[in-house]
């Protein structure tokens, strides 16, 4: 089987490819440097000390949920595309429905008289949580796929190895994170402290088989964990040195997302301070990078889309007004975030700003309230952008949004 050429060169020597998304100033501000906002937000914990509810509020308010906004801009704002796609996006509503219906199955087991009946709604948060990393992987992963496919790196086993790198340097450290904060062991029905490494732990011990039996399971798990990260970055490492050696081209852009992304994930999981935080501020350690990213994404996309030769307002609807320019999208994006958000706290759903109802005060059976319906239902509109989101970036199978972000087809 054949498989395209790599792209020429366009700049700094034959050695590399450089196909950028946007441009370089913008990729490396955005997609690669935005990892430095990741950095940044762990810091104001682990060094600065911050209030991190507060923290957490502003992002979640600001930077997060005005990224759900870019995928409001692009589908039922855009009257081309609602026609196009009606029925997905229609029928993806129906994941406002999934919590509350856990809940109403939590309901049916209390009336009767299961001891455990909250373990449906227990399910479904854990269920949620775990989406929502994987969507941020996914992204990152279609980042990757951008700049293989803007360079070029069509070869199979070069494919293998980057998925390899990605995907265990994002999962594997999540892993340990999970079985090691405090919060999470609680919610898995273990200690919240994890077990005591044996007092003479060190490099040359984990080459003895009679230290490896003193260890707990949850010990074993980390050590594995980073044992994985560790050999699929040697191997990654190698693989380059390898296609270096016999003069093919490096796929530069790429190398760099993989070097801002997979040590950031790795910091993060396994950096003790991360325990010390609250659980909820991890989503904002591990999802602002995504978040950047995604805002950057949309914003080119929109930019070449309604603002391209021969584009007009009655085609596309209103969303070619709200990208009318950047500064007109932020601050559709952010007022959307600021009311759903100061909505939110004041119902009690989440910490950040003054309570005006005691959700939590309205029981609706057993120790569940009207707190936890709502926030089911809330948790709706992130599950329902995790979906719709899988659908809408394809370009490999999509030759419109190839067009709308620059991307010329495979086998050019």
């Amino acid at each position: 089987m054949a498989y395209p050429t790599a792209i020429a060169p366009t700049s700094i020597s034959a050695r590399f490819n450089v196909n950028w998304i946007v441009n370089k100033q913008s990729d490396i501000m955005w997609f690669i440097g935005g990892a430095l906002f990741g950095y940044a937000i762990f810091l104001m914990h682990a060094a600065m000390q911050l209030d991190m509810l507060t923290v957490w509020f502003l992002w979640i308010m600001f930077i997060d949920t005005p990224h759900f906004f870019g995928t409001y801009s692009r589908t039922y704002f855009d009257k081309e595309e609602w026609q196009h796609r009606k029925r997905l996006y229609i029928g993806s509503l129906a994941w406002f429905l999934v919590g509350p219906g856990m809940i109403l199955f939590s309901y049916l087991l209390f009336e009767s008289g299961t001891d455990n009946y909250r373990v449906p709604y227990v399910i479904f948060i854990v269920f949620f949580n775990l989406w929502a990393y994987w969507h941020v992987v996914r992204q990152h992963y279609g980042i990757m796929a951008l700049y293989k496919r803007k360079n070029g790196d069509f070869k199979p086993l070069d494919l293998r190895i980057d998925q390899a790198v990605l995907y265990v340097g994002l999962i594997a450290p999540f892993v340990a994170f999970v079985i090691r904060h405090p919060q999470a062991r609680t919610i898995l029905g273990l200690y919240s402290s994890l077990p005591p490494y044996p007092a003479d732990f060190g490099l040359t011990s984990l080459l003895s088989a009679s230290y490896w039996a003193q260890l707990n399971w949850e010990h074993i798990v980390v050590l594995i964990s980073m044992f994985a990260v560790l050999a699929v970055t040697l191997v990654f490492f190698a693989r380059q040195v390898q296609l270096w050696r016999q003069g093919a081209t490096l796929n530069l852009p790429k190398l760099l997302f993989l070097t801002a992304l997979v040590p950031l994930y790795a910091f993060i999981c396994y950096h003790p301070a991360v325990f010390t935080a609250p659980l909820i501020t991890f989503s904002a350690f591990v999802t602002i990078y995504h978040d950047v990213q995604y805002l950057a994404i949309v914003w080119f996309y929109n930019k070449n889309r309604y603002h391209k030769a021969g584009a007009s307002a009655s085609q596309y609807g209103i969303a070619s007004k709200i990208s009318r320019n950047f500064f007109t999208f932020m601050g559709c994006a952010i007022l959307m975030g600021a009311i759903f958000r100061l909505l939110g706290c004041s119902l009690e759903l989440h910490p950040g700003c003054g309570v005006l109802v005691l959700t939590s005060k309205q029981i609706l059976f057993g120790t569940l309230s009207t707190k936890e319906l709502l926030a089911a239902l809330l948790l709706g509109f992130s599950m329902h952008h995790y979906f719709v989101d899988q659908y809408i970036w394809r370009p490999s199978k999509d030759s419109e949004l190839r067009q709308d972000l620059k991307i010329k087809p495979a086998s050019a």
